[in-house]
């Protein structure tokens, strides 16, 4: 089942619905959504998303380094992403908000140094998908952290749109 794109289920934040918009990726995110309800996150169901994603040219293995910046040997980071397109990068979270938060960092730090981000591409636009079964990350509770926390304390400038997309379990 491929969950339907609902306005009243999303959010954008500085334009990220608007840039998703004018490359054409929004309409593909219900197909990124399915292939999570179908075959779950993880790095074990990677092969069974991509036969869904592939098709869409979306690549799960795009990733970003990020390290100290005084130091020879000093330590570093290294951030996966679920999906990546065209300037656009996709986080999936169904476990917790703080996790979800951590997803929006990783994002907002490949933004910010796209020497960091492994393709050396600048990034557009990040995509947050929650599904709706789950009682942490919510919507409401993304919106508000990014809002409240994250843009007036970190200067979170990243464009945004999270969808909570519907699930059967809800």
């Amino acid at each position: 089942m491929k969950p339907e794109l609902d306005t009243a289920d999303t959010w954008s934040f500085r334009g990220g619905r608007q840039i998703l918009e004018e490359k054409g990726l929004l309409d593909e995110l219900p197909e990124i959504a399915a292939a999570y309800v179908e075959h779950g996150g993880g790095n074990q169901n990677l092969a069974a998303r991509a036969e869904r994603l592939d098709p869409l040219n979306w690549d799960q293995s795009a990733s970003a380094t990020f390290s100290v910046s005084d130091a020879t040997d000093g330590p570093s980071r290294r951030a996966d992403f679920n999906a990546y397109k065209d300037g656009v990068l996709v986080e999936h979270e169904r476990g917790e908000q703080m996790r979800a938060n951590w997803h929006l960092l990783k994002m907002e730090a490949a933004y910010r140094d796209p020497d960091g981000f492994d393709r050396g591409e600048a990034i557009e636009a990040g995509v947050l998908l929650l599904p709706s079964h789950v009682n942490f990350p919510t919507l409401d509770r993304t919106k508000d952290d990014v809002r409240a926390v994250l843009a007036n304390s970190f200067d979170f400038s990243l464009p945004l749109f999270v969808w909570q997309y519907p699930t059967e379990e809800r």
